[in-house]
């Protein structure tokens, strides 16, 4: 087998090296990142996706036009191969009767859709529609090319029904969007080859990595004794082909799901679902009382989001302000996959959080999302401006602050690394710390067998909650889902469980309201 050093030796010889330089915002100095030869960009305005508003509404034509913009972004053929995009989905709003937002499907044809700059055919970014027509995807496009996106004109083309509402000509748009990255399709490994985590993935009793590759995710992986050393910590049967192994590629989100997304999402809900979010969450005040709060009782985290009106019981929401909109969000389990289903992503499998950290390398023992066994904690962490991470210093990670989640991303300069921007192998950001992760898999007591690489369709049922089948439903013991990345106080519980491939979480949440401190997040992926 090949060593590590091997792996990173013929990184260097094979992979072309080029430097990119380019202004940041509002500061005067360039931007290079080397990540062992693996490039990506992370800049010092991370979540700075800007989306013009209002949208022109074009009815004759069927069209919205609308202006976007956004940082930290790469398109690059060396290293990652990769590229980062925008998730656009659209809501939509009848102006009168019940005035509830639905989901606005998009042409499936990519040729209907435009990216324009200066009434010229953009030469920045693309724009890529998805067979179910949940979305598109604005794309960065060129060979080597890293930096800022200059507001680019996009014009969107709506499908051309829209099932749930009868549409008129002067009904609201939402234009949303969510920074994604591409994992592409390829071989990888799950497990790390420790000898000290008997919850680590494993062949058998034995604790050697697991190579994921294409006649696995055709054949699918079989029985627990193939990826864990214990049945209580793996599926119950056979784990089949339709399961999200992570060969194939998908796109994965950039950051943890923020406070802003979360805000945007409980601004479309009606009365009805935001009192069974607010009740599932211990919130003694309803929708149309005054002083009502979503994640109240961590406000001590930097979570917490005010009303900004009352509804009308019944019948008018309220609407939700953001108070740091770059924060990541405490949720439970049943408000991610909520979220997901509403943007049309879906949740990621434990197996394909281990590859968007690790990427086609190696294994390292106890390494970190990454790539090394390095860590430090991050300083001055800050919850409303960028983050200052501790300079020269290789893992930085937000793992020691006890006062909860700070702002996505990080304060980069000239000479930062993956390891020093704490970036997994694809660009991915805080993957480790801040936030646990939510993933499906761990322990035997749920099925989780059945879940597949279904997206979400947009449609909540209502309870406000995810119609998909086969997501587990709650988070606690013995649920489908696992917790991976660690969070923002590490230490409670060891530094392992930052570790890419720790499973000590297995079991999921010890109950359902376990992110009552503030410190359970997620993100989800897509696939296409």
């Amino acid at each position: 087998m090949e060593t590590q050093q091997d792996i990173e030796k013929q990184v260097e010889e094979e992979y072309v090296v080029f430097k990119f330089y380019y202004k940041m915002l509002n500061m005067k100095k360039s931007l290079f990142l080397l990540m062992m030869s693996l490039f990506v960009l992370l800049n010092a305005n991370a979540n700075n996706l800007v989306i013009g508003t209002p949208p022109i509404y074009n009815h004759a034509n069927q069209t919205l036009t609308f202006t976007i913009s956004w940082d930290n972004s790469w398109s690059i053929s060396a290293g990652p191969s990769n590229w980062d995009a925008v998730w656009i989905f659209v809501k939509r709003q009848k102006c009168t009767g019940n005035n509830e937002w639905v989901h606005q499907k998009l042409n499936t044809t990519s040729a209907q859709h435009s990216a324009m700059v200066g009434g010229n055919t953009s030469t920045d970014v693309a724009v890529d529609a998805v067979q179910d027509g949940m979305g598109v995807f604005v794309k960065r496009i060129g060979a080597n090319v890293v930096g800022s996106v200059a507001t680019q004109t996009i014009m969107i083309k709506l499908a051309t029904t829209n099932p749930t509402i009868v549409t008129t000509a002067n009904d609201n748009f939402k234009i949303l969007g969510i920074e994604m990255v591409y994992v592409p399709q390829g071989e990888f490994y799950v497990g790390d080859g420790r000898t000290t985590n008997t919850n680590n993935f494993s062949v058998g009793t034995t604790t050697q990595p697991v190579k994921i590759t294409n006649a696995i995710q055709t054949n699918g992986l079989g029985a627990y004794s193939n990826y864990t050393s214990d049945p209580k910590l793996g599926a119950p049967v056979d784990l089949p082909s339709t399961f999200p192994y992570g060969y194939n590629g998908f796109y994965c989100m950039k950051y943890e799901i923020s406070q802003g997304l979360n805000v945007e999402f409980l601004n479309t809900l009606t009365y009805d679902q935001q009192a069974v979010k607010l009740t599932v969450r211990g919130e003694t005040n309803l929708p149309n009382n005054d002083n009502i709060y979503f994640n109240n009782n961590w406000s001590g985290f930097r979570t917490y989001i005010p009303a900004g009106g009352k509804g009308t019981f019944n019948t008018v929401p309220a609407r939700f302000t953001s108070v740091y909109p770059h924060i990541p969000e405490n949720l439970l389990w049943q408000d991610l996959t909520s979220i997901l289903d509403w943007s049309g992503l879906r949740p990621m499998s434990e197996f394909e959080f281990e590859k968007v950290c690790r990427g086609p390398l190696l294994p390292v023992k106890n390494e970190y999302p990454w790539g090394n066994t390095l860590i430090n904690q991050v300083v001055n962490g800050q919850y409303g401006a960028n983050i200052t991470w501790t300079s020269g210093a290789d893992g930085n990670c937000n793992y020691k602050d006890n006062l909860g989640a700070i702002r996505s991303g990080f304060a980069a300069t000239s000479t930062t690394n993956r390891s020093q921007a704490g970036a997994t192998y694809y660009g991915i950001l805080d993957i480790g710390g801040q936030m646990w992760e939510q993933c499906v898999g761990g322990g035997s007591q749920f099925n989780y067998t059945k879940f597949t690489i279904t997206n979400g369709d947009g449609v909540l049922n209502d309870l406000g909650l995810a119609n998909v089948d086969f997501w587990p439903i709650n988070g606690g013991v013995s649920s489908g889902t696992i917790l991976k990345g660690g969070y923002h106080y590490s230490p409670a519980y060891g530094l392992n469980i930052i570790q890419v491939s720790d499973r000590t979480f297995y079991d999921g949440l010890s109950t359902n309201k376990d992110s009552r401190n503030g410190s359970v997040g997620g993100r989800g992926v897509r696939s296409f």
